[in-house]
């Protein structure tokens, strides 16, 4: 199992920033940096109308959970589970100005961490 720091506060899974899930997916299977990776199980605690939504158990944070990955391109890939001791997962701006989830300990296969 790996620690997961999670700084993505407006997740309805986020409780002291640890996941209250027993475990989460790290995606973005093409992903050559970690501003290409999201978190998969990522609950905005508002919808579209700004009321909140039903998420986990809120009494239970995990600080160490199975983390799944399909950054292929990652060096803590290791068949589609992360072998990191530590991960973090935080926001970042995209693009087009919205702001998404992203693995940040992503570190490439090729040794060069983007950042």
């Amino acid at each position: 199992m790996t620690n997961l720091h999670c700084e993505v506060n407006n997740c309805g899974n986020n409780k002291d920033n640890f996941c209250c899930r027993p475990d989460i997916m790290v995606g973005g299977p093409r992903s050559g940096a970690s501003a290409q990776t999201y978190c998969a199980n990522f609950v905005d605690v508002q919808d579209s109308s700004g009321m909140p939504q039903n998420a986990v158990d809120q009494t239970s944070p995990n600080p160490s959970l199975d983390i799944h990955c399909e950054a292929e391109k990652c060096v803590y890939n290791q068949n589609r589970a992360c072998s990191a001791d530590t991960i973090s997962i935080r926001t970042n701006r995209a693009s087009n100005g919205q702001m998404k989830t992203e693995c940040a300990s992503f570190q490439g296969k090729d040794g060069c961490s983007e950042r």
